[in-house]
């Protein structure tokens, strides 16, 4: 008998006869993680909806076939193949959003599953979700049956699809990027209660990122994808070592960059550009006989000086994004002060640059108008003004025909560059940069780092990074403060944050997808050779 579960042979996949995934040919041993990898485009999504089934509309499966324990996938009747899908196959998607139904609570999302592919009555049916529930370690269980998919947090809404999907005890989970843009802490649970799972279950998880490190954590096998084809297919601690693809190579490269410490030249200068000065910020919430007072923000004390670029980290909720808000003037401190020392005007010196530019942007607008609305209140001849919004697109490494585009026609990669050229354009002093990377793969990520560095040794530019991922800010930053609860719990030099005793740094350091791999590779010095 085969030791595969899963078996796939050449599956070319079209669109409009034109082939997006071809002659791809993988399996899944029995009682294993296999990983699929590769940057945004590669085809890693698209094949595993195809497993399942679920392609977007106008794309078709061309040729190839696919087997699940010797059956022919494509080739079950109806009543098989909902069996297939609904009992035999669990799915973890990245979005969790397009995953509910927003109008019925999370119970109700149980007790239909359960109804529709197993034979318990109502109330068993609830006393196994609870159970599911708690097996993914969401503390009130009762509270998340009775609530509605808006009212949880991302990484609880990503435990809810967990449970859902081993619901049926499933003999494989597809996860299709179920950690991208959860924080550190979040991400290693979940990668944890994979693992978890898969080793009490004896299934076989098909886990796809873009990630290294996420999938050193928790792959045996790692199949590497580039334009729709397989590069390299190999054990996941040979890729790591002994890459031989040169689309392995280059994601080794992109994993040894945002895993190192800093490259960028220290250029900051003993002027201050920025002070905040024991800055608090708390909300009143209402209730009908009372009022409550939520802290934000408490205490919170530093300073950026000209050139230079400043990390701020911690986990979501931790009162990153609440601080650069009040940093840009956009909320009123409560308490404290924030100082700007630079030579500008505080609105011509500082730009911000949002974690998700496709929520900044105005849909009807043309990249190239979206870039030059800064120019429009300074009255700029037109031609003048174009330019310098073409000089601004080409500075981020997108081109004046990018320009006449809208923003649902890049990707986000180049979204995230034509808001930072946006930025760029108004000739700032210093920019905050608030999660620009969350929903990036490596290679993006890892252009946008030398952008960035390029951008501040050439202007000397200072900037103020805040992520939740301490991996990246080790690689950009060159100082970082380490908030925690809305409060400063450390600051520290890159290369010496290693070195913490602090706990909560420690904990954020443990959870970093792939430290123990990263550690190994910076320790034996291993050499990434791009070109041969």
């Amino acid at each position: 008998m085969s030791g595969f579960l899963l078996e796939v042979d050449r599956l070319t996949i079209v669109q409009q006869q034109q082939a997006v995934v071809s002659d791809l040919s993988f399996s899944v041993r029995k009682d294993a993680i296999t990983a699929i990898i590769g940057a945004s485009g590669s085809g890693k999504s698209l094949t595993a909806r195809a497993l399942i089934d679920l392609l977007p509309d106008g794309l078709s499966i061309g040729s190839g076939s696919v087997r699940f324990s010797g059956e022919a996938v494509f080739s079950m009747d109806k009543k098989r193949r909902k069996h297939y899908l609904g009992k035999e196959i669990g799915i973890v998607f990245q979005d969790t959003w397009q995953t509910f139904d927003p109008i019925q609570t999370i119970g109700r999302h149980f007790l239909e599953l359960f109804a529709a592919h197993s034979s318990l009555s109502k109330k068993a049916a609830k006393e196994q979700a609870l159970h599911l529930l708690r097996q993914v370690q969401l503390n009130d269980a009762e509270k998340v049956f009775r609530s509605y998919p808006h009212e949880l947090s991302g990484g609880m809404r990503q435990r809810v699809q967990l449970a859902l999907a081993i619901s049926m005890n499933p003999s494989l989970l597809i996860a299709d990027e179920p950690t991208t843009a959860l924080d550190l802490q979040i991400q290693a649970e979940m990668i944890q209660l994979i693992k978890d799972w898969r080793q009490q279950s004896g299934s076989s998880v098909l886990f796809i990122s873009h990630d290294l490190g996420v999938v050193s954590q928790i792959a045996d096998e790692v199949i590497v994808m580039n334009k729709g084809k397989i590069a390299e297919w190999s054990p996941a601690d040979k890729l790591l070592t002994a890459p031989r693809s040169p689309e392995a190579k280059q994601l080794l490269a992109d994993y040894l960059l945002l895993s190192g410490s800093s490259k960028t030249i220290n250029r900051s200068s003993s002027k201050l550009i920025m002070k905040v000065e024991h800055v608090t910020k708390q909300y009143i919430k209402k209730n009908w006989f009372q009022q409550e007072v939520i802290p934000a923000v408490t205490d919170v004390s530093l300073h950026i000086a000209q050139g230079e670029i400043v990390g701020l980290i911690g986990e979501s909720g931790g009162g990153k994004s609440t601080l650069s808000r009040l940093m840009l003037q956009l909320e009123p401190c409560t308490s404290g002060k924030i100082r700007w020392l630079g030579n500008e005007p505080f609105r011509q010196g500082i730009q911000w640059v949002h974690q998700d530019p496709l929520a900044s942007f105005d849909q009807r607008w043309t990249i190239e108008k979206i870039v030059g609305e800064g120019l429009d209140y300074r009255k700029e001849e037109k031609e003048t003004k174009k330019e310098r919004v073409h000089t601004a697109l080409q500075q981020v490494g997108l081109s004046a025909s990018d320009g006449r585009l809208y923003p649902h026609q890049l990707s986000g990669g180049m979204r995230q560059r034509a808001a930072l050229a946006r930025a760029l354009l108004m000739e700032p002093e210093l920019i905050i940069l608030d999660e620009p990377f969350a929903s990036l793969d490596m290679s993006s990520q890892a252009k946008l780092i030398s952008l960035i560095q390029s951008i501040n040794e050439e202007e000397n530019l200072a900037v103020l990074f805040i992520t939740h991922d301490i991996q990246v800010a080790l690689a950009i930053c060159q100082r970082i403060y380490v908030m925690e609860k809305g409060a400063i719990a450390e600051e520290a030099d890159s290369n010496k944050i290693l070195l913490t005793t602090h706990p909560y740094t420690k904990r954020l350091l443990s959870c970093m997808p792939g430290f123990e791999a990263r550690r190994k590779l910076l320790n034996n010095k291993v050499k990434v050779e791009i070109n041969e």
